[in-house]
């Protein structure tokens, strides 16, 4: 795939990400009489407009991802710049042999009790098989649904993650296929509101594969988290007595950004921000942003040695 940033009639930057298509022969190929017409249909592109905003923010996803080496970092990459494109509650990845159903499954979420762990006594396959099906039958392109429509059969589990589950009302189902095993990998997203809201269903829809795509490169960036662990890792936020989106703008702000930076970021207000930073300084009982990126980086050190 190819991002670039071009300048359309009206001088307003867009990004560009193109992909293969197919297109029909036309008069200006090269072949020519019967050739031309016994033609196989050669590549096109076809391509996705990103107002210049979005694609510094796709942009920044792209780089953020490579430096992705945990399960919290991937947590936090995915609460992120990620979450203004992908907005979501719960992410359950499964991957392997799906013929089979020798797979291996993450669940990804800042709810309480919604971890991977979680699974070992209720595992997740029925709602796995489900998606994957309903995937498989769209022809393996992106797939919304309504939660329920999903979930009916497991209706009656009451652990904390099936109850989870329920509480979200919608679901969003891609996947990504390794052609050279035969194994795929397949995203369920579920968040509690509209999937693609505020954007045009076949421009949010087109996005998707794209999103898909670099969760699953930073995805593979990690181990599969064991079902089984005694002493599961917990996140710093945690230790720290810190919500999610406490733990998001701590760590943006440990990266150097200033308030103005980060309500960009995260398409809130700088006022907002202000008010984050003041709770976790008095949760943190540090006086300033230095000091508070000292504790939460010690915090950090510690959740990795654990």
């Amino acid at each position: 795939m190819l991002l670039s940033l071009e300048s359309n009639a009206s001088k307003t930057a867009v990004a560009r990400v193109r992909w293969a298509g197919t297109r029909p022969a036309s008069n200006d190929d090269s072949s020519t009489g019967s050739d031309a017409a016994s033609a196989t249909p050669k590549p096109a592109l076809k391509a996705l407009e990103l107002t210049s905003h979005e694609g510094e923010r796709f942009v920044r996803i792209v780089a953020d991802s490579l430096l992705i080496r945990s399960h919290y970092e991937l947590f936090l990459w995915l609460n992120g710049e990620m979450r203004q494109f992908l907005p979501h509650q719960i992410l359950i990845v499964a991957w392997g042999d799906f013929t089979n159903l020798d797979l291996e499954v993450d669940v990804i979420s800042g709810l309480p009790r919604v971890r991977t762990e979680q699974i070992a006594q209720c595992r997740v396959a029925d709602v796995i098989r489900a998606c994957y099906a309903r995937w498989v039958a769209a022809g393996r392109k992106p797939l919304v649904r309504r939660t329920a429509e999903v979930l009916a059969p497991q209706a009656a589990c009451a652990c904390a993650v099936h109850g989870a589950l329920r509480n979200t009302r919608s679901l969003l189902v891609h996947g990504v296929r390794d052609e050279r095993n035969g194994h795929e990998s397949l995203y369920i997203a579920l968040d509690s509101g509209v999937f693609g809201n505020g954007w045009p269903t076949d421009r949010f829809i087109s996005l998707v594969p794209l999103l898909v795509d670099q969760l699953d490169i930073a995805v593979r960036k990690v181990a599969a988290f064991p079902l089984h662990s005694a002493t599961p890792p917990q996140e710093p936020g945690h230790w720290l007595d810190l919500s999610a989106r406490e733990r998001e703008i701590l760590d943006w702000l440990c990266r150097g950004k200033t308030n103005v930076d980060i309500a960009a970021v995260l398409d809130i207000s700088p006022f907002t921000v202000k008010n984050h930073v003041q709770r976790i300084f008095r949760k943190l009982a540090v006086c300033n942003r230095t000091q508070a990126a000292a504790k939460y980086n010690e915090a950090v050190r510690a959740a990795r040695s654990s």
